[in-house]
């Protein structure tokens, strides 16, 4: 089938049955005999759609983590309370004191903090490199076990070379785990490319609605049974009605990503006309930091795009006069969202050619009619 049409049957239930599979809310699963309490047990193991007890998940939990490891290439999916919590389960197995950790320096700052400060203090050390490398030499030690990286970059979304990064970690025996929250499976699959852990917030686009908090972990090769065993020893899990939700948000992630695309490229090229901007980063736009790159190894953009605007002029006023862009954390949702930041700090390797202040842009469902009209109405006021 094509991956359109598998959207509308994940999940899908024996006929006569519902459309979408039910949501099923239990911790204990009751049993007739001993020996079927231990045969379910035994079966667990390795088989993660064994109903056995709450923290393992129920049918609705396994519907959504098979159609996400579906969707991202992997042998498995594992679920998590949030996108955060995701990535330090996706890290935790594979790092232990005196190991060694590297990290593009491009990466979510939730996840820096997550290094510098829970993994640091467990004994691992983590070290960061440029966006662009792809051999590891000079960074690499004895004791590195791992690298994470985010391909397109955290706000700023520089385009890593996966494909020649994961070949020379591979060569140094090191597992690469990456942040595909931006292509979520429908735009990008890292594990394609050649990483062995793909991590994506679910919070994002494959919810879709600005209502779930999950994560979810991908995996294959030779990190899936580590992986599977810290999910299951550290209990995490998912409620069943944020999966119920998720996987209803799956259903239109096609259709919702190509008006995300459209809208938020509009939005960037009309954004590059204009005299208070000093430029616009998207991986679409001719020119854009490993652009000519994403174009080889992606199947499109989503609704995300940063402007660094002109020195002097008050972007957190413009921000505040927009009508149709809420101001808040996150995106992936439905909604168009603004919202200033300053993507350089704390980075190692800045980029020191940009100037002006940045406000991330989230382009939503809207008509990008009216889209366009409300930053217009925004600059008019501005020049009063």
């Amino acid at each position: 089938m094509k991956r359109e049409t598998k959207l509308m049957h994940y999940g899908r239930m024996p006929t006569p049955g519902p459309a979408n599979p039910p949501v099923m809310r239990a911790s204990t699963i009751l049993h007739d005999t001993v020996a079927s309490y231990k045969g379910t047990k035994l079966a667990r193991e390795t088989d993660d759609a064994v109903l056995s007890y709450g923290r393992r998940g129920t049918t609705t939990a396994h519907a959504l983590a098979a159609a996400i490891s579906d969707l991202e290439g992997g042998e498995a999916c594992f679920l998590f309370p949030s996108g955060v919590a995701a990535v330090a389960g996706a890290l935790a197995p594979f790092l232990g004191a005196g190991d060694h950790l590297l990290v593009v320096d491009t990466i979510f700052p939730a996840t820096r903090s997550y290094c510098d400060t829970v993994l640091t203090r467990l004994g691992v050390t983590v070290d960061y490199f440029p966006w662009d490398t792809t051999d590891l030499s000079a960074y690499a030690k004895p004791n590195t076990k791992a690298v994470m990286v985010e391909s397109p970059a955290s706000q700023t979304y520089e385009v890593m070379d996966l494909p020649a990064l994961c070949a020379d970690a591979h060569a140094r025996d090191l597992l690469v785990i990456a942040d595909n929250t931006y292509g979520s499976g429908w735009l990008y699959r890292p594990l394609d490319l050649g990483c062995d852990v793909s991590v994506v917030a679910g919070t994002k686009y494959l919810g879709g609605h600005a209502d779930v908090m999950m994560g979810a972990v991908a995996v294959k090769g030779r990190a899936t049974a580590a992986l599977r065993k810290h999910t299951h020893m550290t209990g995490q899990t998912i409620g069943p009605d944020d999966a119920y939700n998720c996987l209803r948000g799956i259903r239109t992630l096609g259709l919702r990503l190509e008006r995300h695309e459209e809208n938020g490229l509009a939005l960037a090229k009309w954004l590059e006309a204009r005299p208070e901007v000093a430029s616009v980063v998207h991986p679409g736009l001719p020119g854009h930091a490993g652009g000519e790159i994403w174009k080889r190894d992606a199947m499109g953009c989503n609704g995300l795009f940063s402007v660094f605007f002109t020195e002097g002029f008050d972007a957190e006023g413009f921000v505040d006069r927009l009508s149709l862009f809420a101001i808040g954390s996150s995106w992936g949702g439905y909604e168009s969202l603004a919202m200033p930041s300053n993507p350089e700090a704390g980075r190692q390797f800045p980029n020191t050619t940009r100037s002006g202040q940045m406000v991330r842009f989230h382009a939503g469902l809207e008509h990008i009619d009216d889209l366009i009209a409300d930053m217009q109405a925004s600059f008019d006021a501005a020049a009063g």
